[in-house]
C-alpha cells in the first residue's frame, strides 16, 4: 500500500467516525435536544473534515465540508441551530458519504441546498417531505465527539488506550496462531508413546497447549468488536423511515457492548437496518391510530442484543400492530413463523391482508443470515407488538467440533448443534425403517450420514453412533461409523471451487493432517427424512373407475410423522397432501382438487382431530369422506367418542405397522 494509498484509508476511517458524531447531533437537534454546544461540536467536526479533506486532495468532499462550516459558523454566532436545518445539514453528511465512496458529488449544488434552507420541497429522503412526527430520540448515548487541531491534546494513556489495526492484519494473526495450534498437535502426534514415556516433553507440550490457546482466544479477542460499532446509522434509517410514513417514533438501543465477530457484524448491519424500516413502515400505526386504541402517540422501536452462552442474539422489537393472528397460527414455532414470513412472495398473498408487509424482503434476510450460520426467530402479540430475532454463532473463525467418521472420511459437526449421541440399542424398526425412539416418546427417521451427504458408493453403516442434531427445536437422527472425539478447531473456508456445497460450513485441518469437512446442520435437518430409505410397500392399489390416483391428506403437527407417513403412502402408490393442522387441512380441503381419504391425528394445536372431524361430518361436501384416526391415544373412551364423530377407522401410533395401514387405506379408498 502506498503513502497515498495508507493516507486516504486514515482519512476514511476518521471521516467516518466524525461523520457518525454529527448525524447522531443533528438528530438531537432535530428533535429538539440541541444546544450552543451542540453548534460548537458540529462546526468542530466540519471544520476538521475540511481540513484533512483538503491535506489528501479530495476537494469535492472539502468543499462541501467548508459550506457545512459557514452554515455552522452563522448558527454558533447565534447560539443556536434552527430544526428545520438539521435535514439539510443530514444530507450534506450523505453527500460527504457519497463522495467517499467514489460517487461524482455537485458540491455548488449541495452548497446553494445548504444556504437556502429547508424550503418547501425539503424531506427525509428524495422526495419525501420533512415531518416533525419523524423526528427520533434516540435514548443510547451517541457517539462521543472527536478532537481537532482546536482541541486539546489528550493525556499519553488515552492516547496508548486504542491503535488501528487493519482487518487483514488480523486475520493473518488468526491464522498463524492457528497454524501454531495445528503443528503443536502433529508434533504430539509423531511423537507418539515417547510423550507418554517422557514426563518433562509432557509437561512442556501441555503447556505449550495452554499458551497457544490462549494466543487464539486472544487473537479472536481482536476480531470481535461490539455491536455499537455498527449502530450509528440506526438512528438516522428510523427518523427518515418515520418521517416519510408520518409515525412517531422513538429508537431505544439495549445491550449494544454485547460484542460480534467482525464477520458477522459486517453481515448482519444491513439486515438490521431491513428490520428496522419495517418495524416503521409496517409495525409501527399512525399516531392517531395509536391513540385511538389507547397507546402512546410515539411508537417504540427497540435493537437490542444479547450473548448467550456460545451465541448471540440481536433483536429488532417494536410495540406495533403486530403480525396478522392467521399467520402466527399457521405455525407451531418461532423459527417456522420466521420461515413462513420469509418465503418470497408472500407479501402479495390476498388472504394476509394489510400486515402481510412485515414479510417484505424477509427472504433475503434469511438466505444472508443462513449464510452465517444463523437462523430468524419471530414473535408477535397481536396488537402490541412484534420481535424479529437474529440468532448467530459467537464466532466463525473457531467452532467446537465432534468429530466423526464416515465410510473412511472424516466429518465435524459444531456442538452447538448437537442435542446427543444415541447408540444402537434405541433404534427400533417402524412401519418398516429405521427410526431412533428418544426419551418422552419422540421418534426420529434414521438417515444415513452418507446418503444425506450424496454419497452413495460408502458401504452400508454397520450399526454405528447416531447424532441427534438439533436446529431451533428441528430435529434429525443421522448415523456414522464412530466418533473420534471433540476439538477446538478452526475453520477456514472451501474456496471458490467448493464454496457453494450446500452441506458444509467450511473444513478444519486434523493433527494428522488430514481434512475433515465441517457439516452445516440445517442441511442435515432438511435432506434426513426424505433420505432415510423407503420401505417395501405392497403393490399399488388397484385401478377403479376413476382416472387418477387415489389422493390422500396426512395431518399431523408433528413433521416426522407426517413425513413417515407421507413416505409410506408415496411409496405405495398414493398422491399425498400434508397439513399441520385441522385448520390447514380444511383450507385444503377447501381450494384443492378432491381428497379421497384423510390420516389425521388428535392432538393438535388450533384444530385438533376431533374438531376436524366434525368439521368434516357437517359439511355436506366431505360427510362420507374416509377419516382414519391415528393418535397415540387409544383407550376406550377416546375410540368411542372418535366412532361417534363419524371415524372410519383408529390407528395407535405405539402398534403402527406400515402393511396394516396400507391395506385399511386400500380398503377404504376403493370402497
Amino acid at each position: 500500500m502506498s503513502v497515498d494509498d495508507k493516507l486516504l484509508s486514515i482519512f476514511r476511517q476518521e471521516a467516518g467516525e466524525r461523520l457518525d458524531a454529527m448525524v447522531a447531533t443533528l438528530l438531537e437537534v432535530e428533535s429538539g435536544g440541541g444546544d450552543p454546544e451542540s453548534v460548537r461540536e458540529l462546526f468542530r467536526h466540519a471544520h476538521s473534515l475540511k481540513g484533512t479533506a483538503g491535506m489528501v486532495g479530495l476537494a469535492p468532499i472539502a468543499a462541501v465540508a467548508t459550506s457545512i462550516e459557514d452554515v455552522l459558523a452563522e448558527a454558533r454566532s447565534r447560539g443556536e441551530l434552527e430544526m428545520a436545518a438539521a435535514g439539510p445539514l443530514l444530507r450534506a453528511t450523505d453527500a460527504i458519504r457519497a463522495a467517499m465512496q467514489g460517487e461524482a458529488i455537485d458540491a455548488a449544488a449541495v452548497a446553494a441546498a445548504l444556504h437556502e434552507g429547508p424550503g418547501d420541497g425539503d424531506g427525509a429522503g428524495e422526495g419525501e417531505g420533512e415531518a416533525l412526527g419523524g423526528a427520533v430520540p434516540v435514548t443510547a448515548a451517541p457517539p462521543a465527539p472527536l478532537g481537532d487541531d482546536h482541541d486539546a491534546l489528550p493525556s499519553a494513556p488515552s492516547r496508548m488506550a486504542t491503535m488501528r489495526v487493519s482487518a487483514e492484519r488480523v486475520d493473518d494473526l488468526l491464522d498463524a496462531a492457528g497454524e501454531a495450534v495445528l503443528r503443536r498437535r502433529r508434533l504430539e502426534h509423531m511423537l507418539g508413546p515417547v510423550v507418554e514415556e517422557d514426563e518433562q516433553l509432557r509437561e512442556e507440550l501441555d503447556r505449550s497447549e495452554t499458551l497457544l490457546a490462549e494466543l487464539q482466544h486472544a487473537v479472536l479477542d481482536l476480531r470481535t468488536m461490539p455491536l455499537s460499532s455498527i449502530v450509528s446509522s440506526f438512528p438516522r434509517t428510523i427518523r427518515d423511515a418515520a418521517a416519510r410514513e408520518g409515525r412517531e417514533v422513538e429508537l431505544q438501543l439495549v445491550g449494544v457492548d454485547t460484542q460480534l465477530d467482525r464477520t458477522m457484524l459486517e453481515g448482519i448491519s444491513d439486515m438490521i437496518v431491513h428490520l428496522l424500516r419495517n418495524a416503521v413502515s409496517h409495525g409501527i400505526e399512525p399516531p392517531d391510530a395509536r391513540e385511538a386504541a389507547g397507546k402512546p402517540r410515539r411508537g417504540t422501536v427497540t435493537v437490542s442484543a444479547e450473548a448467550r452462552g456460545n451465541r448471540v442474539e440481536v433483536s429488532v422489537a417494536d410495540d406495533g400492530r403486530g403480525i396478522a393472528p392467521d399467520l402466527v397460527a399457521r405455525t407451531q414455532s418461532h423459527a417456522e413463523l420466521g420461515e413462513l414470513l420469509a418465503t418470497p412472495g408472500l407479501s402479495t398473498a390476498r388472504e394476509v391482508g394489510e400486515l402481510a408487509g412485515r414479510g417484505v424482503g424477509l427472504d433475503a434476510v434469511q438466505r444472508d443470515l443462513k449464510k452465517l450460520g444463523g437462523v430468524l426467530l419471530v414473535t408477535s402479540d397481536p396488537g402490541r407488538g412484534s420481535r424479529f430475532t437474529l440468532r448467530l454463532p459467537a464466532t466463525l473463525a473457531v467452532l467446537a467440533l465432534l468429530l466423526v467418521e464416515r465410510g473412511g472420511q472424516h466429518f465435524g459437526i459444531p456442538l452447538q448443534t448437537l442435542a446427543e449421541v444415541v447408540d444402537e440399542e434405541r433404534v427400533v424398526i417402524l412401519g418398516g425403517r429405521p427410526a431412533v425412539e428418544l426419551e418422552g416418546g419422540e421418534v426420529l427417521p434414521l438417515a444415513d450420514l452418507a446418503v444425506l451427504l450424496d454419497r452413495p458408493g460408502m458401504p452400508t453403516a454397520p450399526g454405528g453412533p447416531v447424532l441427534i442434531v438439533d436446529v431451533t427445536g428441528r430435529r434429525a437422527a443421522v448415523r456414522c461409523d464412530r466418533l473420534l472425539g471433540e476439538q477446538e478447531a478452526v475453520i477456514k473456508a472451501l474456496g471458490p471451487l467448493l464454496d457453494g456445497l450446500p452441506f458444509y460450513l467450511g473444513a478444519t485441518v486434523q493433527d494428522d493432517g488430514t481434512i475433515a469437512l465441517v457439516l452445516d446442520a440445517r442441511h442435515l435437518i432438511r435432506g434426513a427424512p426424505a433420505a432415510a430409505a423407503v420401505p417395501e410397500a405392497p403393490a399399488a392399489p388397484e385401478e377403479d373407475a376413476r382416472s387418477r390416483v387415489p389422493r390422500v391428506l396426512v395431518v399431523d403437527d408433528q413433521f416426522t410423522v407426517r413425513e413417515l407417513q407421507r413416505t409410506i403412502l408415496a411409496g405405495a402408490g398414493y398422491d399425498v397432501l400434508t397439513a399441520r393442522d385441522g385448520r390447514e387441512a380444511l383450507e385444503l380441503l377447501d381450494h384443492g382438487d378432491g381428497v379421497d381419504l384423510v390420516l389425521t391425528d388428535i392432538e393438535m394445536p388450533v384444530l385438533d382431530g376431533f374438531a376436524l372431524l366434525s368439521a368434516l361430518r357437517e359439511d355436506p361436501r366431505h360427510e362420507s369422506l374416509p377419516v382414519v384416526i391415528v393418535s397415540s391415544r387409544g383407550d376406550e373412551e377416546d375410540r368411542r367418542r372418535g366412532a361417534e364423530a363419524g371415524a372410519d377407522a383408529w390407528v395407535v401410533k405405539a402398534e403402527f405397522d406400515q402393511h396394516k395401514l396400507l391395506e385399511m387405506v386400500h380398503r377404504l379408498v376403493i370402497r
